[in-house]
């Protein structure tokens, strides 16, 4: 039976890195190419324009994975390590901040889950202002 809790909090760790990753695979060529546009045209910001990105993220174990040091990882995030951790090294120089929120407060949610009427009706308040 333990055994069996356990991997279910693996594997929700590893599909929350896949789609941390994902989000920042999307991100950071949209940061570079706004960079290389200022370049181009010698905006007098150029130097310092700086990106302030949060990322949000309810999931514990991906974020100690995503605040590790590049080219560590943990003893069980071995197997997915190589092909999802890439952002980390990443992270930083970007700019890139991982921060932790509630769980009830993941607007994410709103879009990936088959939701209460109650918790619904929360984060669509909030998602609208």
């Amino acid at each position: 039976m333990v055994e069996q809790a356990t991997e279910i909090a693996l594997s929700t760790v590893e599909s929350e890195c896949v789609a941390l990753s994902q989000a920042c695979k999307d991100l950071f060529p949209v940061m570079d190419l706004f960079k290389e546009i200022g370049s181009f045209f010698d905006l007098p910001v150029k130097d310092k324009a700086r990106f302030y990105v949060r990322i949000h993220e309810d999931n514990v174990g991906t974020l100690s994975l995503g605040q590790l040091e590049p080219r560590w990882m943990a003893p069980r995030s071995k197997h997915y390590a190589i092909k999802y951790h890439w952002f980390c090294e990443q992270i930083g120089p970007h700019g890139v901040t991982l921060v932790k929120i509630a769980t009830k407060e993941h607007l994410g949610d709103i879009f990936t889950k088959g939701l209460e009427c109650v918790t619904f009706d929360f984060l669509r308040k909030k998602l609208m202002g």
